[in-house]
């Protein structure tokens, strides 16, 4: 938000300014002073010089208003921050708070002050007030914020400096600036250097008025004075907007005050109003509201407010006027347009002052409370709507049970609805409605029959809206049918009829949902018009349909190999979409991100939370199956087939259904299932235009035929058709791994992307992998020996020797050993000749111990010739050399400051599973592989807290270092940090404690030995 406008004539005020700059210095200042002490004037002159940010409370009457306007305000200093963070009123202040917080402490990289005008204007208890105690309590660190407040705060603060009315009265050279030096001294005495009456005095004294007595209202005399000079016409509008509150130049101009173009600025100039949404200062507009009360005035306002798109501000009008029956009125017209504007707490405030006796009244107050996100509360409202269950009510109560992912007590809705005789907007709106949740439980015929009868109604009914319903509930049947032209076609008569009539709302909606299905045949197109969408909406007050914008961004992200902008979409939407369908696309939106990634892990981790709710579909199980093929081949194959019985019953998701299963079958070595299933995705992917599952299944029919590079290269071809190219990179990889060339460039490509190359799963990349390793040594937090999976008997060990003989092995990672040397190690205080024959005995144990059937003719897991012994790293998983492995890439990745480092740092992170052969603690060469993982993993961990932002996992990593160096005063001192940035002051202090007590046992004197210093605890609240 823009700073408020200054007057023409300001005072140079150098204490001020120092007190502010003082005050400043501290997180938090709380500028406190009544009416009239000009706080805003005074501290937007000196934040104007300091480029400090503003934000006005008053103005957002919503949390969802109140955080977008703070990221507006903070884009002046940050111009890199995101124009379009999703919030709305389901969410709670706190996470709200953290999002941003979370921006700020990407993006902050200097010292940015931040002014919140109005602080105290803020209900107590409301989630505007938490989300600015929230940004308090819990700030960046290198924000200042400045609350002006006439009042108490009435949220929680952290220890603040204030800025009080002493400081903010003018001092008598300001004064004499003002009124000149022969007046100074009796205005100072009479106003007490109160901004506003000294302004009032200068503007009377220089309309050539005398000083008023003393007697009576000294500042009612001087707001007379002021004004009697102006024009009737002049006053009269400074009166309307005291009444007001708050206006437009276009509403001034609306309601007969012509020259308000010209008079307004001159106003503002002089010190009497200030802009640009125009407001009478302080104490002037109290003295002016003070016997002012004319209902017409307001009513024209909401008249002109309603007429020009501004519902909210018609309803705050017909509500300051009184008027119950007018407000019932205008609710139960734009109840939809006030709650998609981000107003629903407005609506609910109305509906509870009203004592109008009209049940549809609970119809709105339902529909703002969905919007809130409390749904419970929302159905009760639609069930005390008594009567027949009617469209209105019906629409209402099946989109609420269709996003909780209920669809089939939406469709019994529908059958027990009673339709009028005569035709209306809602029973066309339900028609079409139901199209979709029939169409959802595979009831194809009856939703071709409803929109039949849509068509119908819409006829009888006429009207734009009505056809703009009509059009999108066929234009929905051909997009889950594939027909791209009836498609267009439909959705695009729908648009225009939704325009014509006028219901922004409605046009918003049906883009919405055109986007959507637009993610499969062109998402580049898709990310063309939520954009719009988006831009369009907030210019006519309406954003309650943006957090379902951003999850169509995220999936064309993903189809476009954007994955970092897919998982931040994807991220945002889980925060703000309500409801179990909503937050199963954002949950498979995230595990296709990372199953394309390769990392299975992830992905799993959302695919098993997707399934466990409602509504999950046949996508879940055809990418879970995909994800889990490289491990479990048989619980791949019965998910596929699970996965393509649903798609055929609902007729959607087919194409990806199809691939899970060909592709698992090609894993599994069933070339016949593979290729039929190839070849029947690559037809229904192109009927629908699939650009995507067309490029898959030519890569898997590659798999399953003689010509692989030329299918391979065509995949490629359509992958750039289709704007990924990541899925180019990984076709030109699987082509050039058949003919070895240009491997590495392949692969370079990927990794650049986040992608990992070398994990089997059940697509191009993964199918040519060998299987994992079935003889799996784990030496990181426990020894074991798995087979196949099996851990192996203590039978079979015959002996401890044997073991240790292994573990010897592992720490050496694959380089050979001198059979002398383990002599030694294994019987050091033995010089017999004996010694040479019992190594061969172990020898042979430990062969038989890491046997399996079926390897290969001449692999041999434990390689052993005259001189030396190693393990075959190639046919033995051992841990340690993972783990090894994967840190030392992903450190080389963080030097070289690769996006990818997080990820594969944090895949290093969960590699390591504890210290190296905990059970061997004095043996030497355990010791000496202990200390390099040891050394490796607490390089990984100090990575990772200087690339994460969230204090709380910064504190995780941090803790761990300590458990593996617990003198590490730099670990200690940013661990303290850590906490009392996650608000955890208490075990702040005690680990500041147990570092002081660190350092004193080593002798060491601390570096930051204050950071608990009484000041400095004060300081961080």
């Amino acid at each position: 938000m823009l700073q408020p406008a200054l007057p023409a004539r300001l005072v140079d005020r150098p204490a001020l300014s120092s007190a502010l700059d003082a005050a400043s210095a501290h997180e938090v200042v709380v500028v406190k002073a009544g009416p009239g002490w000009g706080k805003t004037t005074s501290v937007a002159a000196w934040a104007a010089a300091r480029r400090a940010c503003w934000l006005d409370a008053a103005a957002g009457t919503s949390l969802e208003r109140l955080s977008r306007g703070l990221l507006r305000a903070l884009r002046h200093r940050l111009p890199r921050l995101p124009a379009d963070l999703v919030t709305t009123t389901a969410q709670s202040a706190d996470t709200v708070a953290g999002l941003i917080r979370g921006l700020l402490d990407v993006h902050l990289d200097e010292p940015v002050v931040l002014v919140v005008d109005n602080a105290g204007a803020l209900a107590p208890g409301s989630g505007e007030a938490r989300f600015v105690e929230a940004l308090c309590l819990r700030r960046p660190a290198l924000l200042r914020l400045v609350l002006l407040t006439r009042g108490e705060p009435v949220f929680a603060l952290p220890a603040a400096e204030e800025i009080t009315s002493r400081q903010l009265a003018f001092t008598e050279p300001e004064v004499a600036a003002l009124v000149g030096a022969e007046a100074a001294g009796t205005v100072l005495a009479r106003t007490g250097g109160r901004p506003a009456a000294v302004a009032l005095y200068r503007e009377a004294l220089s309309g050539g008025c005398a000083l008023p007595d003393e007697s009576g209202d000294v500042v009612a005399q001087l707001a007379s004075s002021v004004l009697a000079g102006e024009p009737e016409q002049t006053r009269e509008l400074v009166r309307t907007i005291a009444l007001l509150g708050r206006v437009s130049t276009a509403l001034c101009v609306a309601l007969g005050f012509a020259d308000a173009r010209e008079v307004l600025p001159r106003l503002a100039r002089r010190g009497l109003l200030s802009g640009p949404e125009w407001t009478v200062v302080e104490p002037v507009g109290e003295l002016l509201r003070r016997d002012a009360d004319d209902g017409e005035i307001r009513l024209k306002a909401a008249v002109f407010c309603e007429r020009t798109g501004a519902h909210a501000e018609a309803l705050r009008h017909l509500v300051a006027a009184g008027r119950a029956d007018l407000v019932a009125q205008l609710l139960l017209r734009r109840d939809e347009q006030i709650v998609a504007g981000g107003d629903a707490d407005a609506v609910l405030a109305a509906v509870d002052r009203l004592e109008v006796d009209d049940p549809r009244l609970h119809l709105v107050s339902g529909f703002a409370r969905q919007h809130r996100g409390d749904w419970l509360g929302a159905l009760h409202c639609y069930e005390q709507a008594a009567g027949e269950l009617k469209p209105c009510r019906s629409w209402r109560m099946g989109q609420l049970h269709a996003l909780a992912g209920q669809t089939a007590r939406a469709v019994d809705l529908v059958e027990r609805t009673v339709f009028d005789e005569v035709a209306s907007v809602d029973e066309v709106r339900l028609l079409s409605l139901a199209v979709g949740w029939f169409r959802e439980v595979g009831r194809h015929e009856r939703a071709r029959e409803l929109a039949d009868r849509c068509a119908l109604t819409a006829r009888r009914r006429g009207g734009h809206a009505a056809f703009a319903w009509s059009s999108r509930a066929f234009g929905l049947l051909a997009g889950y049918d594939g027909d791209r032209a009836a498609f267009e076609s439909h959705y695009g008569q729908a648009v225009e009829r939704s325009r014509r009539a006028g219901n922004r709302v409605l046009e918003l909606m049906i883009r919405t949902e055109r986007a959507w299905f637009r993610t499969e045949t062109g998402p580049a197109d898709a990310l063309a018009e939520i954009d719009e969408v988006v831009v369009i909406g907030r210019q006519a007050g309406l954003t309650g349909h943006e957090p379902g914008c951003r999850s169509i961004r995220a999936l064309a992200n993903a189809r476009l190999g954007r994955f970092d902008a897919a998982l931040a979409d994807a991220t945002f939407t889980d925060a703000s979409l309500s409801g179990a369908a909503a937050s199963s696309r954002a949950l498979l939106i995230r595990a296709e991100v990372h199953r394309r990634r390769g990392e299975p892990g992830q992905a799993q981790a959302f695919l098993d939370e997707a399934l466990a709710m409602p509504g999950a579909g046949p996508l879940a199980k055809a990418t879970l199956a995909r994800v889990v093929a490289g491990e479990d081949l048989a619980a791949a194959r019965r998910l596929a087939e699970e996965a393509v019985a649903e798609s055929r019953v609902l007729r959607s998701q087919e194409v990806p259904a199809l691939l899970a299963r060909g592709w698992v079958a090609a894993l599994a070595g069933d070339r016949e299932t593979a290729r039929a299933d190839a070849a029947t995705a690559r037809a229904v992917a192109g009927r629908r235009g699939d650009k995507a599952g067309l490029a898959d299944a030519l890569q898997l029919a590659a798999v399953t035929s003689a010509d692989r590079e030329a299918l391979l290269a065509e995949a490629a071809t359509v992958w750039r058709a289709a704007g990924d190219p990541v899925g180019a990179a990984a076709a030109e990889l699987a082509a050039a791994r058949l003919s070895g060339v240009d491997v590495t460039r392949f692969e370079d490509e990927l990794h650049g992307h986040g992608v990992r190359t070398d994990v089997r799963m059940a697509d191009v990349l993964g199918i040519g992998l060998p299987r994992a390793a079935r003889i799996v040594v784990r030496t990181l937090g426990r020894f074991q020996v798995l087979r196949d999976g099996a851990a192996v008997p203590a039978a079979s060990w015959q002996s401890k020797k044997a073991r240790d003989l292994l573990k010897i092995l592992t720490a050496h990672r694959g380089r050979p050993v001198p059979r002398p040397q383990l002599v030694e190690l294994l019987w050091p205080d033995d010089a017999s000749d004996r010694t040479a024959n019992r190594l061969s005995v172990l020898l042979s144990t430990l062969r038989a111990v890491l046997s399996v059937p079926g390897l290969p003719a001449g692999a041999e897991p434990l390689v052993a010739d005259r001189d030396t012994v190693s393990l075959d790293l190639s046919f033995v998983d051992l841990d340690v050399a993972g783990f090894l492995g994967a840190a030392s890439a992903a450190l080389a990745a963080h030097r070289r400051g690769e996006p990818s480092a997080l990820s594969l740092l944090t895949d290093a992170d969960e590699l390591y599973l504890g210290e190296f052969l905990a059970e061997e603690p004095y043996e030497p060469w355990a010791i000496q592989a202990r200390e390099e993982v040891r050394g490796r993993y607490t390089a990984v961990l100090r990575a990772l807290v200087q690339l994460v932002r969230d204090p709380d996992q910064q504190v995780g990593y941090l803790v761990r270092m300590l458990e593996l160096d617990p003198y590490d005063e730099g670990a200690h001192v940013r661990l303290v940090k850590a906490l009392r940035a996650a608000g955890r002051h208490g075990e702040a202090r005690r680990r500041y404690r147990v570092y002081l007590e660190q350092m004193a046992e080593i002798g060491v004197r601390p570096a930051e030995p204050d950071l608990f210093h009484p000041s400095v605890v004060l300081k961080a609240g």
